[in-house]
């Protein structure tokens, strides 16, 4: 297997992991914040150990400093915007992300975006704008900014590797920190500390934030950025199936076709032109 082909494989597993949250804050009762600071303890010791255990060298510099307040702004902004806003209307406008990374890349460092990289963004969003139709409103402006605020911040993640000087898996493990310390007098004001909602925080910061990071900063060595952004569109597609089927909410004839869109674009893009892409001065 090449490690192109393992990059693809970890970026689906990232954005598997990523589609479990959905269920797993749905079912607990704590507030967004509280949920993001007490996840991501978890996930930060699952990254201590990943990273002593490949013996990578943790860095701190700016640029690291840069890129953990940009994960943590991201998650944070993600969070409240639920709060703020119906939760459908938040991942749609977090997920045009591969639309902000194409052109960041063509503003700061001068990549034009393809022809294909613009038509798949198009149909991809085309197809979540689908999945949501039934649930899409006008409400909630305020939640509505920071999710467009969560999905720039998003895109900037994704360009991590891109900055010399950076290091996309010590960036991510002092967010986790930074996210915790945030969160520490929400968490106080909780009470109910019930067996599911500290299972759920657990599996959140395990698998959900701390598996996705590492499998995802392993894919983004090999996977140009828009190519891993759009397969991990599967997330806002997954993360309602699986709520779906645990949780009983059903899925309309508009989420069955705009699942299938965003599959299909995502899977004809990373097929058919990621090697095209790759031939050109994208990261590895």
């Amino acid at each position: 297997m090449s490690e192109k082909t393992k990059g693809y494989i970890y970026i689906l597993l990232s954005a598997i992991c990523f589609s479990i949250g959905g269920l797993l804050i749905k079912i607990n009762t704590w507030s967004g914040v509280s949920i993001n600071g007490g996840r991501s303890i978890f996930a930060f010791f699952v990254m201590l150990c990943f990273l002593k255990a490949i013996k990578h060298k943790i860095v701190f510099n700016k640029q690291v400093v840069f890129g953990a307040l940009v994960n943590t702004g991201m998650s944070t902004t993600f969070v409240v915007a639920n709060k703020l806003t119906a939760a459908a209307n938040v991942i749609i406008l977090q997920f045009t992300m591969p639309i902000y990374i194409v052109l960041m890349l063509w503003i700061f460092w001068k990549k034009k975006p393809k022809k294909a990289e613009v038509l798949t963004c198009a149909a991809a969003f085309v197809g979540i704008l689908f999945f949501f139709y039934e649930s899409l409103s006008r409400g909630g402006m305020a939640g509505n900014l920071l999710a467009i605020l969560s999905g720039v911040l998003y895109a900037i993640v994704f360009l991590i590797k891109k900055i010399p000087g950076s290091d996309f898996e010590s960036s991510a493990l002092f967010s986790f920190l930074l996210n915790f310390v945030i969160s520490l007098p929400f968490i106080a004001q909780e009470s109910d500390f019930s067996s599911v909602n500290l299972v759920s925080v657990v599996l959140l910061g395990v698998a959900q934030i701390g598996l996705a990071y590492i499998f995802l900063g392993l894919g983004l060595r090999t996977v140009p950025p828009v190519g891993a952004a759009l397969l991990s569109m599967l997330e806002p597609v997954l993360s309602p199936i699986i709520v779906a089927v645990f949780y009983g909410e059903t899925i309309g004839l508009f989420g069955i076709i705009g699942a299938c869109i965003v599959l299909l674009s995502a899977t004809i893009y990373n097929v058919m032109g990621a090697r095209a892409v790759q031939a050109t001065d994208e990261p590895s």
